[in-house]
């Protein structure tokens, strides 16, 4: 079983500077934490984001629903789907995607935790 670890920053390899820095939870299904760490992450992208499980046969995904902020046209609903397992990861407080273990370990150092 992982352990869910709460929300984490990671920082861009070799770069080490703040601004840039990736925000990310652990995404462990029926961990109440997990789930918290995961929204608490989401809010980073929209305020009003929104998390639901959903169960398939082979298992189940976290799926996150916020609204995506662009410079040059006007606002769309995103929606990110999130194995267990893997990471719910906002990038500077503008939009979410999925990571795993190897894709911060190729790119990004641990920062601190608790974003």
């Amino acid at each position: 079983m992982i352990m869910a670890e709460r929300v984490m920053r990671f920082r861009r390899k070799p770069e080490q500077r703040a601004s840039g820095d990736q925000v990310a939870a652990r995404y462990v299904p029926g961990d109440p934490g997990s789930f918290m760490a995961c929204l608490r992450v989401a809010q980073l992208a929209d305020s009003a984001s929104q998390l639901a499980e959903v169960r398939w046969q082979n298992g189940v995904t976290l799926v996150a629903r916020y609204r995506r902020f662009y410079d040059d046209h006007p606002s769309r609903l995103g929606y990110e789907v999130v194995e267990a397992g893997r990471w719910l990861a906002c990038s500077d407080g503008e939009f979410l995607y999925s990571a795993d273990d190897s894709d911060w370990a190729q790119f990004y150092d641990r920062a601190d935790g608790d974003g």
